[in-house]
């Protein structure tokens, strides 16, 4: 039975992904207090994650058959989009000649790897670091899900929470360098987050009677919140993410998505809206950096910068809602079209 969607929680994902617009868009001294609004669009990526993929999954427990159509929809969902963005930052960049055969096989595999040319292990496409985390993350729910629900759980958290606290005893998180192995990589606290996303999916399995009343109000002030605390934070960026600071962050993301999940959910023209943004966010996610390059060459962000953030947000989900449309959901479904013909 195909779970029904949440509407809020739909609106929210599209909120996140123009959070990380904006943080990519920003330029002076915006962009030294609002880079936040990224990274709080990314945990609240993850956390939303952790509970759609408990939500869909939880019925594939102790299933061999389960455990193999998890991965191959986790794969089909990410991978095609991803490797059509990707060879088009390819084709597109100037560097393109110094891109190793290694380099482009690891890029596409999703595998973390030293490169010069990004001085680091993030891959040439920027943001799809947390694509990374994104296949970890479904790696360790798969092998749960070898296991009946409640130790196949308790497995998946385990391995995240162990694997953070190994990460801690190998740097702080207060180290704001980039981790050069794939043990540092693989090991930051912010996996953390996937296990918050699948509490909240157990919540609301059994709380089927909490609401919040009123969720756009709620929500819009936690997001006013969240701008406030941005612009008023003295903290460095090195800084944001130390303990208790990065908690606060974390605790804004968890009670955005709380409220979206929670909240009462019907079809009206603003719910149609927002869903459709929603289900596009991926687009937007990975294809933004296209719109801000174009918009750069048009040398708009020098001349007039606040329009460019606001043409950098409307063009960015614009083009990402028309990806969807047009590439995302064809190639979704002919990828479930063909899973469904193998199982």
């Amino acid at each position: 039975m195909r779970e029904k969607k949440l509407f809020h929680l739909q609106a929210l994902r599209g909120l996140a992904a123009s959070l990380v617009v904006l943080s990519h868009s920003v330029r002076g001294e915006y962009a030294e207090k609002l880079w936040v609004s990224g990274y709080f669009g990314v945990a609240t990526f993850f956390i939303i994650s952790g509970f759609i993929i408990y939500k869909t999954s939880r019925r594939s427990f102790g299933s061999g058959l389960g455990f193999k159509q998890f991965v191959a929809k986790r794969l089909i969902r990410i991978l095609p989009i991803y490797w059509l963005a990707t060879a088009l930052f390819v084709v597109l960049s100037p560097h393109r000649a110094a891109y190793s055969a290694t380099d482009i096989i690891d890029l596409l595999a999703l595998i973390p790897h030293y490169m010069a040319l990004t001085d680091g292990m993030n891959p040439l496409l920027g943001q799809g670091w947390t694509l990374h985390y994104e296949v970890l993350f479904y790696a360790i729910f798969a092998l749960g899900l070898l296991f009946s629900r409640r130790p196949g759980l308790l497995l998946i958290c385990a391995i995240l929470v162990g694997m953070t606290m190994v990460g801690m005893l190998i740097r702080p998180e207060s180290d704001s360098h980039g981790p050069l192995t794939l043990a540092q990589y693989w090991s930051r606290p912010v996996i953390l987050l996937f296990v918050v996303g699948i509490g909240l999916g157990v919540l609301e399995e059994r709380a089927k009677k909490l609401v919040v009343p009123y969720p756009f109000p709620l929500m819009s002030g936690l997001f006013i919140v969240w701008f406030v605390y941005s612009i008023r934070s003295p903290l460095t960026e090195a800084q944001h993410y130390e303990f208790p600071s990065l908690l606060v962050i974390w605790g804004l993301c968890f009670l955005c998505v709380f409220v979206a999940v929670f909240g009462r959910s019907r079809a009206g023209k603003s719910e149609t809206v927002a869903e459709a943004f929603g289900d596009a966010s991926y687009s937007v996610y990975l294809f933004h950096p296209f719109v801000l390059s174009l918009l750069k060459r048009l040398d708009i962000e020098t001349m007039y910068p606040t329009i460019y953030v606001v043409a950098a947000l409307v063009g960015a989900n614009v083009f990402g809602l028309i990806m969807y449309r047009l590439v995302e959901t064809p190639v979704l479904r002919t990828g479930r079209t063909m899973l469904a013909r193998m199982s």
